[in-house]
């Protein structure tokens, strides 16, 4: 009895906290996210646990907007386009299509309204919040710090799986058989893995310039940035480390008065690939080689198979959930010289290729100018908001940053099937863009506090 009614008495405590505020319920649904998989579903609940804290989420949200109505006054297009693209994803999933959603060699059923939940809802829904809710120094700072946690765990058990694998949890990470050798993390996947790395990476150096004054504090986010790019490079995985060169040269570009850690960083990989160098470009994945050409060929013909599917139904699309049917029956190869079961029966591993054979370029349009919305408003926040505070340029940085290694690791995979990632880059862009709205209003203090009241 005793050791059922500790963990409900915990998980009451924490339901109760994350109701009480839509920063603390985001920040309890972020964590619940990244536990998905090892914790999927509880069976006194009606539904898995993550469910539970969106829906605690929205609720929190929704009534302390309720009180605070002239919030909603600084939203605009970018919310706007959202709504109509979780409309379309809707319209997708209850118009007839020619296949089902499921995959055709295997049989397993995709539940798309689940697919659209985590890969699109949230994530937005994170967004929304974030941009409205997260108007103070110790919100941003208690954000920063979760996804720094998130990360430290996540290069813990990255370290672990090839050091003591013994002490690893959860234990799928050691029976992983699809992407041997590889640190795949909570996520079991090496791209949703390295992508969580790096966004603590990144936030570790913006707390430890900006989010921290005691000498402790900065030395353990030091350390905890060193594992995280060490964890990144036990990813091995191209698209991870390509995307984290691109974030590392454009920290040193963007990160005005905190250059140093990115600067370290791009030295020591550097050094690292200059020693070693004949490993580095050999086909030896395990020893850190780039040389192999297998999943690039999966993606030029996921590609080829893309692109045959927009040409067939290019505005509507097949269908959400549908690209694996697509590429079972209709499989494309790029050229005769690449192996046409490269990629055969897997999903578009390219995000807005798969959008547009799926949602049709109807679809594509709006997620497009989600993210030309996104980043503009991101570009004006960090020309806009000082350099000297957490709340600040540094934030910005940390959120042009975030979207760009969501950018780059798009290409070579879906991530609408990496929704805790999606999630916490959406969530640190809706922070950094509800400062920026904030910033210069009439009752703007000298610290920069994100707060306002009403007009």
């Amino acid at each position: 009895m005793i050791s059922l009614l500790v963990p409900a008495a915990l998980g009451l405590a924490v339901l109760l906290a994350a109701a009480s505020h839509p920063v603390t319920a985001v920040l309890v649904l972020l964590v619940a996210m990244f536990l998905r998989v090892p914790t999927p579903g509880i069976p006194m609940l009606p539904v898995d646990l993550f469910v539970l804290f969106f829906l605690v989420a929205v609720g929190s949200a929704a009534m302390w907007v309720s009180v605070r109505m002239h919030r909603l006054r600084r939203l605009g297009a970018l919310e706007i386009v959202m709504g109509i693209y979780v409309l379309w994803n809707v319209y997708s999933m209850v118009s007839p299509h020619r296949f089902s959603a499921a995959a055709p060699l295997s049989g397993e059923e995709m539940s798309v309204i689940r697919f659209i939940v985590i890969g699109t809802v949230i994530p937005f829904t994170a967004f929304l919040v974030a941009r409205l809710a997260f108007d103070t120094e110790r919100a941003v700072r208690a954000l920063l710090w979760t996804v720094v946690a998130l990360g430290a765990y996540s290069a813990l058990v990255s370290i672990l799986q090839f050091r003591a694998p013994a002490l690893v949890w959860p234990r799928y990470i050691l029976e992983n058989e699809t992407w041997p050798g590889r640190a795949v993390g909570v996520t079991n996947q090496p791209i949703g893995n390295g992508t969580i790395l790096m966004l603590a990476f990144v936030c570790a150096l913006v707390l430890a310039a900006r989010g921290t004054q005691l000498r402790q504090g900065r030395w353990l986010l030091f350390v905890v940035a060193a594992a995280c790019a060490y964890g990144v490079f036990l990813t091995y995985t191209r698209a991870v480390w390509l995307a984290f060169g691109i974030v590392i040269v454009a920290g040193m570009i963007l990160a005005r008065g905190f250059r140093t850690g990115f600067v370290v960083t791009a030295t020591a990989a550097a050094a690292g690939i200059a020693t070693s160098w004949s490993t580095f470009t050999s086909s030896d994945r395990r020893a850190g080689g780039v040389g192999s050409t297998s999943e690039i060929h999966d993606r030029f013909n996921t590609f080829s198979t893309a692109s045959w599917a927009i040409r067939e139904e290019p505005w509507t699309g097949w269908g959400i959930g549908r690209f694996t049917s697509v590429n079972t029956y209709f499989h494309r190869t790029l050229a005769p010289e690449i192996p046409w079961e490269g990629g055969y029966a897997i999903d578009a591993h390219f995000t807005e290729m798969g959008i547009a054979a799926e949602l049709g370029l109807i679809g594509l349009a709006l997620w497009l100018t989600i993210l030309v919305l996104l980043i503009r408003l991101l570009v004006r926040a960090y020309r806009t908001l000082p350099a000297g505070n957490l709340l600040g340029q540094p934030l910005a940085v940390a959120a042009l940053l975030a979207v760009l290694c969501m950018l780059v690791t798009g290409v070579t995979a879906d991530l609408r099937n990496l929704d805790v990632t999606n999630a916490l880059v959406m969530t640190i862009a809706g922070a950094a863009i509800g400062c920026a709205g904030r910033y210069g209003t009439p009752d703007r203090s000298p610290e920069l506090r994100c707060e306002e009241v009403p007009a």
